[in-house]
């Protein structure tokens, strides 16, 4: 006589006999679901922290010199523009200064396309302590055709009319520092003279103001080397 086993009886069986049971895939234990779940979170908060760092080294604007400012100039608004740089550059000033650098000095001459960077402009230029500065009034023969920029080591020659002069007379001069040249605006306007600011030692000071207000002064530009 043969017994016909059903598929119940036979997982039973399999199941007193601790194999497997072949029915239904099985849940995942609630502790799994929980651990998968917080590796999830994780990956994305892992991610998003990513984005905010790229985010914020990242490029941004800095100021750069768009038309040469020479030292002792006042920066204008058309004198600068921007340029995208990446990373953190604290050097740089960031183009949301832009208002703190407008009307102010350059402390050094700025080039076109140069960076504006910290220390380079100032609400006015410092003399130093034995220093003064002094304003020449000079005519067009009595100065280099080229133009100075500030910082140009120049010297200042006292030129005495004719009949002071002896025939062996060495011609006093005076060491300077061009502070402030003419612009090609002032010289557009057709002045028979020229204002020229130039440092001097303060000793210095009172006898090139004695020539400049007689009109007997000059400056020329030597070669260095």
């Amino acid at each position: 006589m043969t017994t016909e086993v059903t598929s119940e009886e036979t997982q039973k069986k399999q199941m007193h006999a601790g194999l497997p049971h072949r029915g239904k895939n099985p849940k995942l234990p609630s502790r799994r679901k929980g651990f998968v779940a917080a590796v999830l979170a994780m990956a994305v908060l892992g991610a998003s922290l990513a984005w905010v760092g790229t985010r914020s080294t990242g490029s941004h604007q800095i100021l750069t010199v768009k038309n040469d400012v020479f030292r002792g100039q006042t920066i204008k608004q058309e004198d600068l523009t921007s340029l995208s740089v990446e990373g953190e550059q604290p050097q740089y000033i960031d183009i949301n200064r832009q208002s703190d650098v407008v009307g102010t000095k350059a402390q050094t001459n700025l080039l076109a396309g140069t960076p504006v960077v910290e220390g380079s402009f100032a609400s006015a230029m410092p003399v130093p302590e034995d220093m003064s500065i002094v304003g020449l009034g000079l005519k067009p023969a009595n100065m280099p055709g080229r133009e100075l920029v500030p910082g140009d080591k120049v010297r200042v020659v006292h030129t005495p009319s004719g009949e002071q002069l002896t025939g062996d007379e060495t011609l006093k001069t005076v060491a300077a520092v061009i502070e402030r040249y003419p612009t090609a605006s002032e010289d557009a306007e057709g002045n028979s003279n020229f204002i020229v600011d130039i440092r001097v030692k303060k000793a210095d000071a009172p006898q090139i103001v004695t020539w400049s207000s007689s009109g007997l002064v000059g400056i020329v530009l030597d070669g260095e080397k």
